[in-house]
Protein backbone atom coordinates (compact mmCIF):
# COMPACT_ATOMS: atom_id res chain seq x y z
CA UNK A 1 0.00 0.00 0.00
CA UNK A 2 1.57 3.57 -0.95
CA UNK A 3 1.84 5.82 1.84
CA UNK A 4 0.09 9.12 1.67
CA UNK A 5 2.06 12.16 1.20
CA UNK A 6 2.90 14.20 4.37
CA UNK A 7 1.68 17.60 4.42
CA UNK A 8 5.32 19.22 4.02
CA UNK A 9 5.69 17.07 0.42
CA UNK A 10 1.85 17.78 -0.57
CA UNK A 11 2.43 21.52 -0.15
CA UNK A 12 5.83 21.58 -1.91
CA UNK A 13 3.91 20.26 -4.86
CA UNK A 14 1.19 22.16 -5.08
CA UNK A 15 4.04 25.42 -4.68
CA UNK A 16 5.40 24.05 -7.52
CA UNK A 17 2.19 23.98 -10.02
CA UNK A 18 1.97 27.42 -8.63
CA UNK A 19 4.93 28.35 -9.95
CA UNK A 20 4.97 26.12 -13.38
CA UNK A 21 1.44 28.16 -14.05
CA UNK A 22 2.59 31.22 -12.92
CA UNK A 23 5.94 31.16 -15.24
CA UNK A 24 4.08 30.17 -18.15
CA UNK A 25 1.85 33.54 -18.09
CA UNK A 26 5.06 35.24 -17.08
CA UNK A 27 6.71 33.99 -19.99
CA UNK A 28 3.02 34.50 -22.44
CA UNK A 29 3.45 38.04 -21.12
CA UNK A 30 7.30 38.66 -22.13
CA UNK A 31 6.27 37.09 -25.31
CA UNK A 32 4.11 40.17 -26.17
CA UNK A 33 6.58 42.34 -24.72
CA UNK A 34 8.84 41.10 -27.48
CA UNK A 35 6.37 41.67 -30.40
CA UNK A 36 5.58 44.85 -29.39
CA UNK A 37 9.44 45.67 -29.12
CA UNK A 38 10.08 44.64 -32.41
CA UNK A 39 7.08 46.85 -33.70
CA UNK A 40 8.00 49.92 -32.28
CA UNK A 41 11.16 49.30 -33.42
CA UNK A 42 10.28 49.61 -36.47
CA UNK A 43 8.24 52.72 -36.45
CA UNK A 44 11.33 54.95 -37.78
CA UNK A 45 10.29 58.11 -38.58
CA UNK A 46 11.37 58.55 -42.40
CA UNK A 47 10.93 62.68 -42.15
CA UNK A 48 11.82 63.97 -45.61
CA UNK A 49 13.51 61.16 -46.95
CA UNK A 50 12.57 59.77 -50.29
CA UNK A 51 13.10 56.26 -49.87
CA UNK A 52 13.27 53.79 -47.38
CA UNK A 53 11.05 51.46 -44.96
CA UNK A 54 9.42 53.49 -41.65
CA UNK A 55 6.56 55.88 -40.42
CA UNK A 56 5.73 58.84 -42.24
CA UNK A 57 2.78 61.24 -40.77
CA UNK A 58 0.32 63.28 -42.88
CA UNK A 59 -3.09 64.72 -43.98
CA UNK A 60 -5.41 62.27 -46.21
CA UNK A 61 -5.89 64.77 -49.88
CA UNK A 62 -7.50 61.77 -51.53
CA UNK A 63 -9.30 58.69 -50.49
CA UNK A 64 -10.55 56.20 -53.84
CA UNK A 65 -12.93 53.87 -51.50
CA UNK A 66 -16.22 55.02 -50.57
CA UNK A 67 -16.99 58.02 -48.79
CA UNK A 68 -13.68 59.32 -50.17
CA UNK A 69 -12.24 57.28 -47.95
CA UNK A 70 -8.41 56.09 -48.00
CA UNK A 71 -8.94 53.32 -46.18
CA UNK A 72 -10.67 50.58 -43.34
CA UNK A 73 -11.49 48.75 -40.36
CA UNK A 74 -13.93 45.91 -40.80
CA UNK A 75 -15.28 44.03 -37.28
CA UNK A 76 -17.74 41.42 -38.70
CA UNK A 77 -19.72 40.82 -35.08
CA UNK A 78 -23.06 38.39 -34.88
CA UNK A 79 -25.07 39.38 -32.26
CA UNK A 80 -27.33 37.41 -30.49
CA UNK A 81 -30.49 38.23 -27.33
CA UNK A 82 -29.01 37.90 -23.98
CA UNK A 83 -31.27 35.95 -21.03
CA UNK A 84 -32.93 38.86 -19.37
CA UNK A 85 -35.86 40.78 -18.01
CA UNK A 86 -35.08 43.69 -20.84
CA UNK A 87 -33.63 42.74 -24.52
CA UNK A 88 -30.39 43.30 -25.01
CA UNK A 89 -27.61 42.05 -27.76
CA UNK A 90 -24.55 40.76 -27.20
CA UNK A 91 -21.97 40.90 -29.82
CA UNK A 92 -19.34 38.83 -30.83
CA UNK A 93 -16.27 39.46 -33.07
CA UNK A 94 -15.07 37.45 -36.14
CA UNK A 95 -12.09 37.88 -37.54
CA UNK A 96 -11.22 41.73 -38.16
CA UNK A 97 -10.08 43.26 -41.95
CA UNK A 98 -8.61 46.36 -42.95
CA UNK A 99 -7.88 47.79 -46.31
CA UNK A 100 -6.48 50.18 -48.11
CA UNK A 101 -8.47 51.41 -51.21
CA UNK A 102 -5.53 53.83 -52.69
CA UNK A 103 -5.23 57.93 -52.36
CA UNK A 104 -2.76 59.96 -51.58
CA UNK A 105 -0.67 61.75 -48.50
CA UNK A 106 0.58 65.14 -48.00
CA UNK A 107 3.77 64.67 -45.86
CA UNK A 108 3.92 66.84 -42.86
CA UNK A 109 7.69 66.81 -42.81
CA UNK A 110 7.68 68.30 -46.44
CA UNK A 111 4.70 68.82 -47.92
CA UNK A 112 5.51 66.42 -50.96
CA UNK A 113 2.55 63.75 -52.07
CA UNK A 114 2.52 59.82 -51.45
CA UNK A 115 0.69 58.13 -53.52
CA UNK A 116 -0.59 54.86 -51.67
CA UNK A 117 -2.00 52.23 -53.98
CA UNK A 118 -5.13 49.83 -52.89
CA UNK A 119 -4.10 46.95 -50.98
CA UNK A 120 -5.87 44.21 -48.82
CA UNK A 121 -4.97 41.15 -46.79
CA UNK A 122 -3.79 39.91 -43.93
CA UNK A 123 -0.52 42.34 -44.01
CA UNK A 124 -2.87 45.42 -43.90
CA UNK A 125 -3.67 46.81 -40.77
CA UNK A 126 -5.68 50.09 -39.75
CA UNK A 127 -5.84 51.57 -36.33
CA UNK A 128 -8.37 53.76 -34.98
CA UNK A 129 -8.48 54.79 -30.78
CA UNK A 130 -10.47 52.78 -28.98
CA UNK A 131 -12.96 55.44 -28.48
CA UNK A 132 -13.88 55.66 -32.52
CA UNK A 133 -14.30 52.08 -32.52
CA UNK A 134 -17.05 52.02 -29.81
CA UNK A 135 -18.99 54.67 -31.26
CA UNK A 136 -19.05 52.88 -34.47
CA UNK A 137 -20.36 49.54 -32.45
CA UNK A 138 -22.91 51.44 -30.49
CA UNK A 139 -26.43 51.19 -31.33
CA UNK A 140 -27.55 54.14 -33.81
CA UNK A 141 -31.40 54.12 -33.07
CA UNK A 142 -34.12 52.57 -31.96
CA UNK A 143 -35.18 51.55 -35.00
CA UNK A 144 -31.95 49.89 -35.88
CA UNK A 145 -32.13 47.66 -32.58
CA UNK A 146 -35.96 46.86 -33.08
CA UNK A 147 -34.72 45.58 -36.63
CA UNK A 148 -32.16 43.42 -35.28
CA UNK A 149 -34.42 41.90 -32.50
CA UNK A 150 -36.26 38.93 -35.19
CA UNK A 151 -32.36 37.94 -35.95
CA UNK A 152 -30.74 38.41 -32.13
CA UNK A 153 -33.41 35.87 -31.27
CA UNK A 154 -32.89 33.54 -33.45
CA UNK A 155 -29.61 30.79 -33.51
CA UNK A 156 -27.71 32.35 -36.07
CA UNK A 157 -27.93 35.53 -34.66
CA UNK A 158 -27.42 39.16 -35.96
CA UNK A 159 -24.99 40.09 -38.79
CA UNK A 160 -23.20 43.11 -38.84
CA UNK A 161 -20.24 44.85 -40.08
CA UNK A 162 -18.52 47.13 -38.09
CA UNK A 163 -16.88 49.56 -40.44
CA UNK A 164 -14.40 52.85 -39.22
CA UNK A 165 -13.36 54.48 -42.01
CA UNK A 166 -10.15 57.03 -42.54
CA UNK A 167 -11.45 59.55 -43.99
CA UNK A 168 -10.44 62.71 -46.34
CA UNK A 169 -9.02 65.31 -44.11
CA UNK A 170 -7.32 62.64 -41.35
CA UNK A 171 -3.83 63.37 -40.31
CA UNK A 172 -2.77 59.93 -40.33
CA UNK A 173 0.46 57.76 -39.22
CA UNK A 174 1.34 55.47 -42.28
CA UNK A 175 4.20 52.44 -42.11
CA UNK A 176 5.68 51.05 -44.84
CA UNK A 177 7.95 51.05 -47.61
CA UNK A 178 8.85 54.09 -49.51
CA UNK A 179 9.88 53.83 -53.46
CA UNK A 180 10.31 55.72 -56.26
CA UNK A 181 8.09 55.55 -59.66
CA UNK A 182 9.46 58.10 -61.90
CA UNK A 183 8.61 61.50 -60.50
CA UNK A 184 6.20 59.88 -57.93
CA UNK A 185 6.88 58.75 -54.68
CA UNK A 186 4.42 55.67 -53.55
CA UNK A 187 4.51 54.06 -49.96
CA UNK A 188 3.79 50.46 -50.49
CA UNK A 189 4.04 47.34 -47.65
CA UNK A 190 6.94 46.88 -46.07
CA UNK A 191 9.55 43.52 -47.12
CA UNK A 192 6.72 41.65 -44.80
CA UNK A 193 3.96 42.66 -46.68
CA UNK A 194 3.05 45.15 -43.59
CA UNK A 195 1.31 48.08 -44.51
CA UNK A 196 -0.38 50.36 -41.42
CA UNK A 197 -2.54 53.15 -42.09
CA UNK A 198 -3.29 54.59 -38.42
CA UNK A 199 -5.39 57.70 -36.91
CA UNK A 200 -3.09 57.44 -33.85
CA UNK A 201 -0.03 57.34 -33.03
CA UNK A 202 1.53 53.94 -33.17
CA UNK A 203 4.38 55.06 -30.94
CA UNK A 204 2.65 56.24 -28.55
CA UNK A 205 0.85 52.92 -28.38
CA UNK A 206 3.35 50.40 -28.16
CA UNK A 207 5.06 52.29 -25.07
CA UNK A 208 2.24 52.11 -22.62
CA UNK A 209 1.44 48.81 -23.49
CA UNK A 210 5.23 47.70 -22.96
CA UNK A 211 5.05 49.07 -19.82
CA UNK A 212 2.01 47.75 -18.67
CA UNK A 213 3.32 44.18 -19.08
CA UNK A 214 6.80 44.32 -17.58
CA UNK A 215 4.29 46.20 -14.84
CA UNK A 216 2.46 43.18 -14.70
CA UNK A 217 5.32 40.19 -15.18
CA UNK A 218 7.06 42.04 -12.18
CA UNK A 219 3.54 42.07 -10.04
CA UNK A 220 2.70 38.39 -10.64
CA UNK A 221 6.36 37.41 -9.72
CA UNK A 222 6.29 39.14 -6.38
CA UNK A 223 3.04 38.27 -5.30
CA UNK A 224 4.09 34.37 -6.11
CA UNK A 225 7.26 34.78 -4.12
CA UNK A 226 5.31 36.34 -1.44
CA UNK A 227 3.04 33.79 -1.35
CA UNK A 228 5.79 30.89 -1.45
CA UNK A 229 7.62 32.75 1.51
CA UNK A 230 4.69 33.03 3.55
CA UNK A 231 3.75 29.60 3.15
CA UNK A 232 6.98 28.00 3.85
CA UNK A 233 7.06 30.26 6.97
CA UNK A 234 8.20 28.49 9.53
CA UNK A 235 7.28 25.94 11.17
CA UNK A 236 5.36 24.51 8.20
CA UNK A 237 2.58 23.55 9.42
CA UNK A 238 1.22 27.06 11.14
CA UNK A 239 -1.50 29.94 11.25
CA UNK A 240 0.73 31.84 8.88
CA UNK A 241 1.62 29.10 7.00
CA UNK A 242 -1.91 28.03 6.06
CA UNK A 243 -2.39 31.70 5.16
CA UNK A 244 -0.18 31.39 2.55
CA UNK A 245 -1.40 28.49 1.04
CA UNK A 246 -4.74 30.30 1.46
CA UNK A 247 -3.01 33.41 -0.85
CA UNK A 248 -1.56 31.11 -2.79
CA UNK A 249 -4.82 29.05 -3.64
CA UNK A 250 -6.55 33.04 -4.73
CA UNK A 251 -3.56 33.74 -6.50
CA UNK A 252 -3.48 30.46 -8.64
CA UNK A 253 -7.30 30.86 -9.60
CA UNK A 254 -6.71 34.30 -10.78
CA UNK A 255 -3.24 35.19 -12.33
CA UNK A 256 -4.37 33.21 -15.29
CA UNK A 257 -7.44 35.10 -16.60
CA UNK A 258 -5.15 38.09 -15.16
CA UNK A 259 -2.95 37.04 -17.94
CA UNK A 260 -5.90 36.79 -20.60
CA UNK A 261 -6.77 39.74 -19.61
CA UNK A 262 -3.44 41.23 -20.21
CA UNK A 263 -3.23 39.65 -23.49
CA UNK A 264 -6.42 41.35 -24.78
CA UNK A 265 -5.17 44.70 -23.22
CA UNK A 266 -2.06 44.45 -25.60
CA UNK A 267 -3.46 43.54 -28.51
CA UNK A 268 -2.80 45.79 -32.07
CA UNK A 269 -5.43 48.05 -32.60
CA UNK A 270 -6.39 46.18 -35.60
CA UNK A 271 -6.67 42.99 -33.91
CA UNK A 272 -8.39 43.97 -30.75
CA UNK A 273 -11.77 42.54 -29.05
CA UNK A 274 -14.64 44.93 -29.90
CA UNK A 275 -17.84 42.47 -28.94
CA UNK A 276 -19.69 45.16 -27.11
CA UNK A 277 -23.85 45.35 -26.53
CA UNK A 278 -26.67 46.83 -28.31
CA UNK A 279 -29.66 47.65 -25.70
CA UNK A 280 -32.70 49.86 -26.85
CA UNK A 281 -31.35 53.75 -26.56
CA UNK A 282 -33.16 55.54 -24.40
CA UNK A 283 -33.47 52.77 -21.39
CA UNK A 284 -31.30 53.11 -18.43
CA UNK A 285 -28.66 50.52 -18.19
Amino acid sequence: MLKPLSYELLGLFVLGVLWVNTLLVVAAAYKEIAALSALARRFVPLGARREGTGLVVGRVTRGDGEGRALAAHVVPQVGRLAQGEEPVVLFEDRPAEGASFGGAIEVEADGRTLEIAPHKGAGVEVWHGRDTLEAAAACPSAEAFDAALPDARKARGFSRDVKTTIPEGNVIYAFGALTRDGEATRLTPAEDGTLLLSTIDPRSFCGPKIRLAWLFMAGALALAAGVTALALHDPIVSTTSKLGGVLGLAFFLLVQPAGTSLRDALARPSAAALRGEWRRPGRPR
